[in-house]
């Protein structure tokens, strides 16, 4: 079995590997940093007997015009009434990612996260720290010089036993970011 620690430390290597070949190849370019930064992230609402409310705003960097990165954070909260009594649930946690343009529209997509998440148990609620690490990619349509949203699809590839996200479900996800 993988070492989870391990893994998290190997992954957040290679994007720092990344974003650094990134500046170094950047510096022909000479645009500003300020210029390369951008903020944006999701939303997502669901009403009804389940209501998910979640925001995920992130911060990040055009490193050059093939490499995106960033960091997010992200609450969700969750209202089952499907449950008697409902069951509510509080999530929330960070994550870091970089992108890779393949083609100016189309993009390879690989974060490492962690939530702290709660679950049911037959003795209540508990608050676990469950870690993900994502692989997928997306289309990023650009509205603007200074604009974009981005449609993704992304597997968790770790499946931690408290992981949501089973057999490999594919998450789908629309986000946008804006110049700074």
């Amino acid at each position: 079995m993988i070492n989870i620690n391990k893994l998290l430390i190997i992954s957040l290597a290679a994007f720092l590997q990344v974003a650094a070949y990134s500046q170094e190849s950047d510096e022909q370019e000479k645009v500003p940093f300020k210029d390369k930064l951008f903020t944006g992230g999701s939303v997502g609402l669901t009403f009804g007997d389940y209501t998910n409310i979640m925001i995920s705003p992130v911060i990040g960097a055009r490193l050059n015009p093939k490499v995106y990165a960033g960091l997010g954070i992200e609450y969700q909260y969750t209202k089952d009434k499907n449950w008697e009594p409902s069951r509510t649930y509080n999530q929330y946690g960070g994550r870091v990612f970089a992108q890779y343009n393949l083609i100016p529209t189309l993009f390879a997509h690989g974060e490492v996260a962690g939530y702290s998440m709660e679950r049911y148990t037959l003795t209540g609620k508990e608050r676990s720290f469950v870690p993900f690490i994502y692989i997928g990619g997306g289309y990023r349509q650009m509205l603007s010089k200074r604009s974009f949203v981005t449609f993704r699809v992304l597997f968790d590839v770790l499946q931690h036993s408290n992981s949501p996200y089973k057999a490999w479900d594919p998450i789908f996800s629309v986000g946008f970011g804006v110049g700074i």
